[in-house]
């Protein structure tokens, strides 16, 4: 040991609510400045910064020892990486729009092509642009409808604060000052002479809609939309017919839709119906009429329905609900409706003809697989887009023509060192809860290994916001699995993966079941053999952090180790807090502990920061980033210092704080397996894997 275990200064702080107290020892560490810390981390205080410095060598002399071995994972994830590599051409118009990376190219070069003359030109230069920052993030671009301009968005500290520019394609000329703050999203109008875009107000909410003529400088920009509820964040789209500007403004709950005509100067913003609690709407326009995604009516997992163009507050059913088929999302081409469905757990594509309302479905076979929809820029064709993948299969794009029901391949992910699906094994089981639901775990594993409980685990799980984990394929994954260690996912209850029950079970006052779904995943891997107690390390990140708090504190004694990354472990204290950007609209996700007393009794009582005790805890390695707007630098860093003052073992606990990054961790196309590396030699090191 190269260094001292890093201690933070204590001071006394007592939060008073509901006849209860939060003690909180190291709340000084949250600045009264912390939006300009987000923005610019050289404003962290320097008794901060000094600490998070002093855990960072402290990470660093702990996997001294491994350095080699993790400069070797990083070679090795990066060798499966096609080094020269590029997209699949997206059609418009004359054009072909792709990117393409360049030998040991850490960003992207956009390119176009034009279908006439066979013409290749740059149209964004990442590498270039990249030049002068430690972290580069293009969000979105977009050309206009004329193809003769370019909008693209940029953040440079991971702080998700995004700004817009706006380009001459052919002469590369800045048509437009920078538009600073905003979320990144951009919609052309169609007179290619303004765009739309929206803003993140101080607390980091995208709250207001503007359409910004690029001739004018950002400060008289017009005020389209602007949200006034604190807790509905708004996002903005281009209707698949592009006629419409489509604004959604929604919670985790409830949305709602307005529309803008960008045919007619003269015509107003329409609302397309109020929002109404706990109801969820999601619209595109074809023709003369609107579809519409909704959950209305009782229909949890969503149905389709359909409203006139010029009577669209009535909503008459068109795919009628089948409680069995949750509706994922969908896409509208000029004769047809392709709607993405999980049913059983499986995703699967179905198209209906527009002309005849006919249906049909595209199957798939493995047992656990990733499929999504590829959103294109045509309207006007019978060709459909999508992306399929398993644990053992990578990634394939497909195009699928609707008419003739023709596939075509026009890419399968390249992994220079070679991959044999063969040498895999992917299964899927089902463990039974603390409630009786069987919680589906999809699990990969090298060929020939041997189910004696032996294996070292490594468990992945989420389970919030309704999010499912999906199981694609991952060639980081595999430099566990060719090393004997077996990759499983729990789909545990807080995700979408059976349903929105699924979701709605592990939320406000069901929450505890995401958690207790995790502890009986992991039980049954034991019980089944892939593993036993003390081999298992489990993984989460952000709210998924948030679970790895829970079991560290509860069920230690399950667990080897924790990967616990940008963790939201001092749930309590955040959502007391309104001023920080997610507080307000994450209400429904984990209850009003300000007002509920009931709530915060519950989040208190499994709330990882406020439960630490006297135990001995598993090998944990906690990540973070100093930017992060989402889960901020000192939830991680306030609840490592309080597991460094309680845990009564010698375990490894080490803190990775990313001092130019946010919540995604760094933004290069290799720079972010530097982290990947770091955090699987952990897991060899804790496991004494040495090769």
């Amino acid at each position: 040991m190269n260094s001292s275990i890093p201690r933070l200064n204590k001071i006394s702080h007592i939060t008073k609510i509901h006849n209860d107290q939060l003690h909180d020892d190291f709340a000084w560490i949250k600045q009264n400045n912390w939006k300009e810390v987000i923005l610019d981390p050289k404003k962290l205080d320097s008794k901060i910064e000094e600490y998070l410095i002093k855990e960072n060598k402290f990470k660093e002399d702990q996997l001294k020892d491994v350095k080699n071995f993790e400069d070797k994972i990083f070679s090795e994830l990066k060798s499966k990486i096609k080094n020269e590599d590029d997209s699949v051409p997206k059609k418009d118009g004359d054009f072909l729009y792709y990117y393409k990376y360049e030998k040991n190219a850490e960003y992207p070069v956009y390119l176009r092509k034009n279908i006439i003359n066979n013409k290749e030109e740059i149209i964004l230069n990442c590498v270039e642009k990249s030049k002068n920052y430690n972290y580069f993030n293009i969000g979105s671009l977009t050309h206009s409808h004329d193809h003769k301009k370019l909008a693209f968005n940029i953040d440079t500290n991971g702080s998700e604060y995004f700004s817009i520019f706006i380009e001459d394609i052919n002469t590369k000329k800045n048509l437009s000052e920078p538009i600073p703050n905003t979320t990144g999203e951009i919609v052309w109008n169609i007179d290619n002479l303004s765009i739309f875009y929206v803003a993140l107000d101080d607390n980091h909410r995208p709250t207001k809609v503007f359409k910004h003529e690029i001739s004018k400088k950002y400060e008289e920009d017009e005020l389209v939309y602007e949200e006034k509820d604190p807790s509905f964040f708004c996002s903005i789209f281009l209707s698949q017919t592009r006629k419409y500007l489509l604004i959604r403004t929604a919670d985790h709950e409830t949305s709602e839709y307005y529309f803008l005509n960008l045919n007619n100067k003269k015509t107003k913003l329409n609302i397309f119906q109020k929002r109404k609690k706990k109801i969820e709407y999601d619209i595109d326009h074809h023709g003369n009429f609107f579809i519409i995604k909704t959950n209305r009516d009782k229909a949890k997992n969503f149905k389709i329905m359909k409203s006139g163009e010029k009577s669209f507050e009535d909503w008459k059913d068109f795919i009628p609900y089948n409680k069995k088929n949750l509706i994922l999302d969908f896409t509208i081409l000029k004769n047809w409706l392709i709607r993405l469905e999980r049913s059983e757990g499986l995703e699967n594509i179905i198209i209906n003809n527009l002309e005849n309302n006919e249906e049909f479905k595209i199957d798939f076979n493995e047992a656990a697989y990733q499929l999504s929809l590829d959103h294109g820029y045509e309207y006007d064709t019978d060709v459909l887009r999508y992306h399929y993948s398993s644990p053992t299969t990578p990634k394939s794009i497909i195009d699928y023509d609707c008419q003739t029901k023709k596939h075509t391949t026009k890419k399968i992910q390249e992994i220079p060192i070679g991959h044999n699906k063969e040498n895999y094994i992917c299964e899927k089981i089902f463990a039974n809860s603390h409630d009786n639901q069987k919680i589906p775990i999809t699990i990969l594993y090298k060929k020939g290994a041997k189910l004696n409980g032996e294996n070292f685990l490594l468990l992945y799980g989420y389970g919030a916001y309704g999010i499912s984990i999906p199981s694609g394929f991952s060639t980081n994954r595999l430099s566990l699995v060719d090393r004997g260690v077996i990759f499983a996912i729990a789909h545990v209850r807080g995700g979408k993966e059976k349903g929105y029950e699924w979701y709605e079970d592990g939320k406000e006052l069901k929450k505890k079941n995401t958690f207790l779904d995790f502890i009986s995943c992991t039980e049954e891997l034991c019980k089944k053999k892939y593993t036993s107690k003390k081999k298992i390390i489990a993984q989460g990140g952000s709210a998924g952090g948030l679970l790895m708090g829970y079991i560290s504190n509860e069920r230690p004694d399950l667990f080897l180790g924790i990967i616990a990354q940008v963790p939201f472990v001092d749930i309590c204290n955040t959502m007391l807090d309104e001023n920080l950007p997610l507080t307000v609209t994450e209400i429904p996700e984990w209850g009003d502990i300000k007002r509920d007393h009931k709530a915060f009794n519950y989040v208190k009582s499994y709330s990882p920061y406020d439960n630490v005790k006297k135990q001995d805890y598993p090998h944990m390695l906690v990540t973070g980033g100093i930017s992060d707007p989402r889960v901020t630098y000192w939830e991680m860093t306030k609840w490592v210092a309080k597991l460094r003052e309680n845990k009564t073992d010698n375990n490894l606990l080490l803190l990775h704080m990313n001092m130019t990054a946010g919540h995604a961790g760094a933004s290069g196309r290799f720079d972010y397996l530097k982290e990947i590396a770091m955090e699987y030699v952990f897991l060899f090191k804790i496991c004494n894997i040495h090769s």
